[in-house]
């Protein structure tokens, strides 16, 4: 996939541009089906299968306090879209400027001078350019006049409730982490650097891996079944979310006692995926009672996993493609 942040840099037009426009902050269902007909399409005719996207959500720029956390951070959404087979993935940083650019000239200046899109595809509820004040119509008007077609798909619907970022970060939040892994199509997933941590974990007999939770991360505290993702193979185990009260510590932390992973792994990269959330973290009498109650989760994470977990645990496998190499980024085309 190539990555372009900077359209100047484009020193070729890509040939026959497909394209899908959006934020597309968890790329859940209803963002797959764009770029499922994105796809399709790029194969049907020999055409390059496109995203735009944003650095981060427009509210950030737009009304920084009501800025959301990210379902999908950057790196996360870049990785997810390289595994689904996009060619070409530009992103811009959503400034003022951007935000004050119209939605004639947005269209006008990047989709069809700098991008040349002969094939576009957003979603029902999709609004750009200042003031939000660019939609499909527009899309479709603008599209006649310069010779690209538009195709506005519908929303999906599961449950009676239509698929939304908004929708899956309030359960994430919740913790309802099985219920936005249903939206998403795959787990609530996390990355970090394993740390050092006190070996408390170890001495109770669960040695756990470390992680500094990231900045954007959804999930309360609590205690999760789920998986690990290290080195191309997937580890069962519990992961838990909090502050170790029955410690007295203050610092929030991700700690994952991994079932079949017993080596060292500190400052080695580690990806965990959420399927269910046990229980809320509590402050236990003494070291003991703490370790009879790690033995009761173990026992039920297992049976969670094994009863339901199986067919679903690759799914923490799809995104994770091997980081992309920046001195491989290429921004230019051949046509053939």
């Amino acid at each position: 996939m190539i990555v372009v942040d900077d359209l100047e840099s484009l020193s070729n037009s890509p040939p026959h541009v497909v394209a899908a426009l959006g934020t597309f902050d968890g790329v859940h269902l209803g963002h797959q089906e764009i770029l499922k007909r994105v796809l399709g399409r790029a194969r049907q005719i020999r055409g390059t299968a496109t995203v735009f996207t944003f650095t981060s959500h427009p509210w950030k720029t737009v009304d920084p306090e009501r800025a959301p956390k990210l379902i999908t951070p950057l790196e996360l959404k870049l990785e997810i879209m390289r595994a689904w087979g996009i060619q070409l993935l530009v992103t811009a940083e959503f400034n003022q400027a951007l935000a004050e650019t119209p939605a004639r000239d947005f269209v006008k200046g990047i989709l069809v001078d700098k991008l040349r899109v002969k094939d576009l595809f957003v979603g029902f509820d999709f609004a750009f350019g200042r003031g939000r004040e660019g939609n499909s119509e527009l899309l479709r008007e603008m599209g006649q006049d310069h010779r690209f077609r538009v195709e506005v798909l519908p929303p999906v619907v599961l449950d009676g409730r239509v698929v939304s970022s908004t929708l899956i970060r309030g359960l994430l939040e919740e913790g309802q982490v099985y219920q936005a892994a249903r939206l998403l199509g795959r787990p609530y997933l996390i990355r970090g650097k394993v740390l050092r941590g006190s070996g408390r974990g170890r001495a109770l007999g669960f040695p756990t891996a470390n992680l500094e939770p990231p900045e954007d991360l959804l999930i309360p505290n609590g205690v999760y079944a789920g998986w690990a993702y290290w080195l191309g193979r997937v580890y069962p185990g519990m992961i838990n979310v909090g502050c170790r009260p029955t410690f007295a510590e203050g610092q929030r932390v991700v700690e994952a006692h991994l079932f079949s992973l017993s080596e060292e792994h500190y400052g080695e990269e580690l990806v965990l995926a959420f399927w269910r959330w046990l229980r809320e973290e509590r402050r236990f009498r003494s070291s003991e009672e703490l370790a009879a109650q790690l033995v009761h989760d173990k026992a039920e994470v297992e049976e969670i996993l094994a009863d339901e977990g199986e067919p679903y645990k690759n799914w923490a496998l799809q995104p994770w493609v091997p980081m992309i190499n920046k001195d491989c980024y290429r921004t230019s085309f051949s046509r053939s």
